[in-house]
């Protein structure tokens, strides 16, 4: 007899922001509903939602959920950084980053649920008024541990940057242990590539970034010597009455020293807050900084590197977060399909039915995502018409741009030509993307009857190879789908930015018009002014 499969359960969501989380997938439990948790109260807000802290009613485990508001339209907008920011916490397991531990939706929002951290935000340490409101040993602890979080970061494949390291976002256990937290503006680096988002908070910014110049985890150490300076001074290095101030300050690198700094603290931020990002410090060298060393002779040995550990999936409906381990032990079979004897054909029918639920949901999303028209005919189309669309351009940009650069109205109609064609251009990408994707799909289909087949003449063997190959071409398709939107996210934020960059030099041409008319009126205004006053003169000699 064939043991019947649990069927857990998911939330009926019109329009979902996240992947379901894997616990759900893997049909481990159901997904979890705000109801499973009691309320204790509210740590902050902000303009993505709350944060909340809550205690789950079966467990009693207590949590910091981070709840995203699907109704704000600037988190519609950023709902592919949502996605990013959950796939890269899922991915950090580390003593000085926050865990997170699942997600899940309703109609209204998308939920966080994150390890609670008792002591809050390393904010309220920073001076007030030059009084210090805790000791240098406690800020070089801080500061290790931040370090070490950030080299882990660095060092994985493909290594992540945080990109917004600030008080905000280092909170402190109990134990006066730090962890990073606030993964909204980390990203992957891929080879040498550098990145061109410009993000974080203004008075952190590195000179690479306001510069537009390009970025790498170089800009986590210039955010580290940052840190350090505001935790000793009591304010940001680099201040000023408004941003673009601000900016100017960091491109000039005028830094505002306090009077009396810790002379080891002074110049390990002197090392690391350099306008050239080959001369700043490494992590390493910081960890080998007398300031951290008169406290932490063996600090550089808390650095750790991400091996190839497989990590369990935490169930949210059974496991702990205080005494959770993410490592397998020899005895856990938590992620095994446990089989209920010892035969054989009712282990792998029972591996099947699960196989096949993962695969008909996968399939169902597939379904809903997919757009009509992806054939091969249709694509060829589009990029004939691409080319002939850069063909005009390209003709007109070298033969008649320079005739009409001055011409406002031809301006507006050359630039609306290269938006035409730049959208096709995405269009195209998209469309090639999404077909790749079908063809993928064609791939699971067989890679899934091949299983039928090894089921049907009980190959032991080749069943667990096919299923792992399965697995692994349905956990690729998900990835690439994802990273598709996130690209084509991307290039929508560099299309706006251009057109905005366009909309001004417009706007500017306007205004410089209309200084030039009032500047020319006045200078005949001035004339006619002069000529009324030696005919004025003239007439008054005839009166003398």
């Amino acid at each position: 007899m064939i043991p019947s499969v649990k069927k857990f359960t998911r939330n009926n969501v019109l329009n979902r922001f996240l992947p379901i989380t894997e616990s759900v997938v893997k049909n481990l439990e159901s997904e979890p509903k705000i109801t499973d948790f009691n309320l204790i109260k509210e740590l902050g807000s902000g303009s993505f939602g709350r944060v909340l802290l809550v205690q789950h009613k079966l467990t009693q485990a207590k949590y910091a959920i981070k709840a995203i508001d699907k109704r704000n339209a600037a988190n519609i907008q950023e709902k592919p950084y949502f996605r990013r920011e959950i796939e890269i916490m899922y991915r950090v397991h580390h003593p000085n980053v926050v865990k997170l531990f699942g997600h899940f939706e309703d109609n209204t929002y998308c939920y966080f649920l994150m390890e609670y951290i008792p002591g809050g935000n390393i904010y309220s340490l920073v001076p007030k008024n030059g009084i210090a409101k805790t000791s240098i040993k406690n800020i070089a602890s801080i500061m290790k541990d931040v370090i070490c979080a950030t080299y882990f970061l660095h060092s994985m494949n493909p290594p992540i940057i945080h990109r917004d390291i600030k008080p905000e976002n280092v909170v402190l256990d109990q134990n006066m242990r730090a962890k990073l937290t606030d993964f909204g503006w980390s990203n992957y680096i891929i080879g040498d590539m550098k990145r061109t988002t410009v993000c974080g908070t203004p008075v952190y910014l590195a000179p690479e970034i306001i510069n537009n110049t390009g970025h790498d985890g170089r800009v986590d150490i210039w955010c580290i010597g940052a840190l350090l300076f505001e935790l000793m001074a009591g304010y940001a290095p680099f201040e000023g009455d408004d941003v673009q101030t601000i900016k100017y300050n960091i491109s000039r690198m005028k830094i505002k020293w306090p009077r009396n700094m810790d002379r080891d603290a002074a110049d390990l931020i002197s090392k690391i807050l350099k306008y050239n990002p080959n001369e700043r410090f490494t992590l390493q060298q910081m960890l080998l900084h007398p300031f951290i060393t008169k406290f932490f002779p063996d600090a550089i040995n808390s650095l750790k590197r991400p091996d190839n550990t497989q990590y369990r999936i935490f169930i949210m409906s059974k496991d702990n977060p205080l005494t959770w381990n993410p490592i397998f032990s020899g005895n856990d079979i938590s992620l095994k399909l446990k089989p209920y004897n010892n035969d054989y054909n009712t282990l792998n029918k029972y591996n099947y039915n699960n196989l096949l639920q993962k695969y008909n949901d996968l399939r169902t999303e597939y379904n809903e995502l997919k757009n009509v028209g992806f054939s091969n005919s249709e694509l060829n189309n589009l990029r004939k018409e691409l080319q002939e669309k850069e063909e005009k351009i390209n003709q007109l940009s070298k033969t008649q741009y320079n005739k009409f650069r001055n011409n406002n109205g031809l301006l507006v109609t050359y630039n609306e030509l290269a938006n035409e064609n730049y959208d096709l251009r995405n269009i195209l990408n998209y469309y090639e993307t999404q077909y790749n994707q079908q063809n993928n799909m064609i791939y699971l289909d067989n890679d899934f009857n091949n299983i039928r087949n090894l089921i049907s003449n009980n190959n032991k063997n080749g069943f667990n190879h096919a299923v792992k190959r399965l697995q692994n071409n349905i956990d690729n398709y998900t990835k690439n789908n994802y990273t598709a939107i996130i690209m084509m996210k991307e290039q929508e934020m560099e299309k706006r930015k251009q057109e905005e960059k366009l909309r001004r030099e417009i706007e500017q041409q306007q205004i410089n018009e209309i200084i030039n008319k009032y500047d020319q009126t006045l200078a005949m205004g001035e004339q006619q002014n002069q000529q009324l006053k030696m005919r004025l003169k003239e007439l008054e000699g005839y009166f003398l």
